[in-house]
Parts: structure tokens; sequence; C-alpha cells
């Protein structure tokens, strides 16, 4: 190589090593949303919504303790299951669900291990036979209608197990002038803030009558409220049973149902005998309500919103008769119903363990929406 290349060469090296090194190009980072645009709007005014404010939450063991007993007493105050019983209910529904009219509903236990519960409704009828941890059905498989599995939540399965990470939040209110200690549940961890004192979306709300110690009303999710009517209650044994009950939805009654009567339960081998009947699996056939969270950017919004969805899953992961129940935004329950799709999509692929028994689930499904 001529000797000139070799110096040129050289002198360029030696003007890039003196030369300050220039930063690299960085983009900005991007802005987190702040807790200000994160706060969750206000939950929906409803007649049975209780705690609008002064929900405080619990600052020490003593106070955690006081809440859950109060729950505990209240729930075994109603619970027919601490005996042999034979309830019969009665109860019709109104809405937009395929499974709307006139039902009936009874449930037999002569003891610890057979328990008998038939329905007949709509288009619908089932017997469910459960002895010694099997079940056995007239029905091969399918889900549960809507409405049947809220008023079997309504009476047995309104309430949620605590543990270390449940949130607890308490309130006092006033329902027709009688007053109520309401306590607010909650399993689900939201980056969302609240807006006041009221009450949260991803809460469950329990009032209890703050003299008799009785529920009086139970909402799973805002924009559902079960209340419970004790003016002809049914004594049976310790238990008080409210002898009427009602569930609204979006200020709507959608169920009125009725305690038609309980009582021991009469000697009736041939009911709990299998024949004729299919074995499912191992363990009931419908569980406590699942509730689940999802958050969705919202481009060019600072502001959050919220969805609440309602529904039934299949045994096969398939979601049926979904409604919404509350909105801080109806522009959002479109994309929200996508949300639960798509979800309902990957849960598809979630069998259940051989021998279990396919269970239907009632799901609530809270949709956020905030910033990108």
């Amino acid at each position: 190589m001529p000797l000139r290349y070799l110096r040129s060469l050289l002198l360029a090296a030696l003007a890039f090593l003196a030369a300050p090194l220039a930063s690299p190009q960085v983009a900005p980072p991007r802005p987190r949303p702040t807790s200000e645009s994160l706060r969750q709007p206000p939950v929906p005014n409803d007649p049975l919504e209780l705690v609008t404010s002064g929900a405080q939450p619990l600052q020490n063991a003593e106070e955690r303790a006081a809440a859950l007993n109060m729950l505990s007493t209240a729930r075994s105050l109603s619970n027919l299951r601490g005996h042999p019983y034979d309830l019969k209910t009665s109860f019709t529904t109104t809405g937009t669900s395929s499974s709307d009219g006139a039902w009936n509903l009874r449930d037999t236990s002569p003891s610890a291990d057979l328990y008998r519960w038939t329905a007949q409704g709509p288009s619908y009828s089932v017997i469910n036979l459960f002895t010694h941890r099997m079940l056995y059905c007239n029905q091969a498989s399918g889900v549960l209608p809507l409405r049947l599995a809220q008023v079997r939540t309504a009476i047995f399965f309104n309430y949620q197990p605590t543990g270390p990470r449940a949130s607890i939040r308490t309130a006092h209110a006033a329902l027709n002038g009688t007053e109520v200690s309401c306590v607010l549940l909650s399993h689900r961890t939201m980056a969302i803030k609240q807006v006041s004192a009221g009450r949260g979306w991803n809460e469950s709300e329990y009032c209890v009558d703050a003299k008799s110690g009785l529920l009086v009303t139970y909402s799973p999710a805002p924009g559902l409220y079960v209340s419970y009517d004790y003016s002809e209650a049914l004594h049976f044994h310790d238990k008080i049973i409210p002898g009427k009950f009602t569930i609204t939805q979006g200020d709507q009654t959608i169920i009125r149902a009725t305690m038609e009567s309980v009582s021991d339960p009469a000697m009736e081998p041939a009911l709990f005998e299998p024949a004729g009947l299919n074995q499912i699996g191992v363990g009931p056939v419908m569980s406590l309500p699942w509730f689940m969270s999802s958050f969705e950017s919202r481009h060019g919004h600072g502001s959050a919103g919220m969805v609440v969805l309602h529904g039934m899953l299949s045994s096969e992961g398939v979601l049926h008769e979904t409604e919404v129940i509350s909105s801080s935004d109806s522009g959002l329950n479109a994309r929200a119903l996508k949300q639960a799709i798509a979800w309902q999509n990957w849960r598809g692929g979630d069998e259940d363990e051989p021998g279990a028994t396919p269970q239907s689930h009632e799901v609530f499904f809270i949709v956020q929406f905030g910033p990108a």
C-alpha cells in the first residue's frame, strides 16, 4: 500500500480518537400513569348500594376477628346444613336470560353423606344425587342455567372463604330505617385506586342487621344485589330462614324467590338410590362463584373505566348467558365482552382431573380500562 494512504488512515484514526464521544440516542421514557389518572370511578348508584362512604380498612387483629366473626355468625344463624332438612323453594325470573320463567327447587339431605336436589324450570329439569362423594345425575352433562345458579348461590353460597390476603373494610349504613353493619371483602388486588371511601368495584358487600345479626343484603359485585326478607321467616330448629328474597340487577328485580317450607326429611329411601341416573364424578356440580379481573388499555383517555360482566362458565370452558351488570361507561361494554371471550378461549384448555365432577361456575368478570 502506498505510504500516503497509510498516512491518511493513521491521521483519520487519531482524529476519531481525539473527538469527544457522542451520546447514544435514547428514546425518552414513557410516562407512567399517575395515581390520579388511575383512580377508579365510583360504583353506579343503586338503592341497595349501602356503602357509599365511610368504609374503613381494618387496623389490627381484633378488628379483623370482629368482622369475620360477624359474618360467620350471620351465616350460622341461617345455615340449614347444620341439620338434616327438606327445603322447598319457588322462584320467578324476569329479564333477558333464556332461563327466565317459573321455577321449583327442592333440596333434601337426611344425613351428612346424602344430598339430593332437583329443579324444574322453562325447558329444564334436573335431578342431582350426591352420595358418598359421588354425584349422579339424570343428565349426562351440560351447564346450569344462570338464574338457577343465582338462586342456589343466594341460599347456600352467599359467602367467600377468607385467607390472609383477603382485604376487608367495614362501614355502618341503614336499610329502610334499620341500622346495618357492612363488610367489604376483596380477594383481588387492583392497580386502580379507590376514588372515595365508598365501595370499590372489586369488593363484595355483606350487610348484617346490627340487632338480630342476620344477613340482610349480599352483593357479590356492584350492580347485583340479594335482599333477604325475614318478615315471614321460617324457624327450623335453631335456624332462622328468610321467607323471601329478591335479586336485583341494574335497579330492576330479576328474581323473586319464596321459601315455601323447610322441615325434617321424611324417610324416602327410593329418592337416594342412583338407579336410572348417570354417574358423573366426585364432587358437586357447581362451586362458589368465581371472580376474575383483567386490564385493558384505553388509548387516548386518562381516566379509568370499569365494566362488570356476569355469566355461567361450563365445564368445557364456554361462557353462557353473559350479561353486563354494571358499567362506568356503556361505550366500553362491547370491548369488555370481547375480553371475556378471549379469557374464555384461554380457560377452555384447562381440563378437570380424571374422576372429578365437571363443574359449572357462576362467574363475575371485572374489566378495568386505563391509559395505554
